[in-house]
């Protein structure tokens, strides 16, 4: 079978929905499958490599803005896949893959990542774009993916329309490479990292963009301000990033480590030189959290906020904590009390892991491909 996996982001860049169309790629080929990932092509130049036995087509955009990205040219080549699967949200492209399955097209997945919720003037756009255009793409769609019933069900965008997509809705989680993501000695990873070896670290992973504005960096800092004896280590680049330096070196002084972006294979060292990773998300942008999966997978509990889908991956009091979203205080208890509980909570965290493994999501992801008739 041939399938083409849409996305409007792809490694190198960071990101969540990217990183979950690589690796549902190349697990997809390690099950048989022909895979091309359909891409806008990179604004700063240079050509994406994906992973071994995955062809990538950048394409150049009519018009861009931010993530979105409007690719006509992909109508001419849609059709010849058995299943185009579409990483939503992808505005500009995924209402023109709509309208053609509409049109008698190749079979569509709407891969739904998450609401977007934005701030600004963006707010009323996106609402504008709920109404108007949103029904189209969950009419063409033959099947429509999401992390979970929880986030579904809550859904700004799904909640109202769910009795009528009963048959079209495939509960399919983010993973994690088990080979990759797996603990390690903490002393050891802290010293091949040059972390400091004493102190109670904290882990932060982010896009620092406006893009990335729900991910919460802002509250964490405010809210470390109550441990003193807690360093946080923040993974992640952007144009944001001075800004986040600056706001960090304010309130928390010398005990906030910048260490820009991560190359892929020092990734798993962080999570294990960390005593628990946090995800403080602000809002329901935020769906899923791979990075909750891949910290536990490393045995590092995590403190994440109460949000829906987030809330599914964490075991509170168990594999980690929840908080609400925006709770400085709570936050600050409740990473400290995670730090004191990292012993008992790390098989417990490794356990939750285990059970999300990319490979097996690539053969649930297959059967759907040939309920389609690929």
């Amino acid at each position: 079978m041939r399938i083409a996996h849409v996305t409007p982001v792809f490694p190198p860049y960071r990101g969540g929905m990217g990183s979950v169309a690589y690796h549902q790629a190349a697990a997809l080929v390690r099950q048989g499958v022909d895979v091309t990932v359909i891409t806008p092509r990179q604004a700063e130049g240079g050509r994406r490599t994906g992973p071994p036995g995955v062809e990538i087509v950048e394409l150049a955009p009519l018009a861009r803005f931010g993530n979105a990205a409007s690719l006509p040219q992909i109508l001419s080549r849609s059709g010849s896949f058995d299943v185009v699967h579409v990483h939503y949200p992808f505005f500009g492209t995924a209402e023109l893959l709509a309208a053609q399955r509409l049109a008698g097209g190749p079979p569509l997945v709407v891969q739904y990542q998450m609401d977007v919720v934005g701030d600004g003037w963006k707010a009323p756009v996106f609402r504008w774009h709920r109404r108007l255009l949103f029904p189209m793409v969950l009419r063409a769609a033959d099947r429509i993916l999401v992390t979970s019933v929880d986030y579904a069900e809550s859904s700004n965008f799904l909640a109202a329309r769910m009795p009528s997509l009963d048959d079209k809705i495939t509960v399919l989680p983010a993973g994690v490479d088990p080979d990759r993501f797996h603990p390690r000695d903490r002393a050891e990873a802290r010293a091949a990292l040059g972390l400091p070896a004493d102190a109670r670290l904290v882990f932060f992973l982010s896009r620092l963009d406006k893009t990335h504005y729900f991910k919460g960096l802002h509250i964490l800092v405010r809210a470390l301000r109550a441990t003193p004896e807690v360093t946080l280590v923040v993974g992640g680049e952007g144009n944001l990033r001075a800004r986040y330096e600056r706001h960090a070196a304010k309130h928390l002084g010398d005990r906030a480590i910048f260490v820009g972006d991560i190359a892929e294979d020092d990734l798993p060292a962080y999570y294990a030189a960390a005593d628990v990773t946090v995800l403080p998300s602000i809002d329901r942008t935020e769906a899923f959290g791979l990075v909750l999966l891949e910290s536990m997978a490393c045995g590092t509990p995590v403190v994440a906020s109460r949000l829906r889908g987030v809330r599914t991956l964490v075991e509170d009091g168990v594999s980690g904590f929840l908080i609400d979203p925006g709770d400085e205080a709570g936050l600050a208890r409740t990473i400290s009390a995670a730090i004191d509980h990292r012993a008992e909570m790390s098989p417990h965290a490794q356990r939750v892991a285990a059970t999300f493994c990319w490979d097996a999501i690539a053969a649930r992801l297959k059967l759907v491909y040939e309920d389609l008739g690929a």
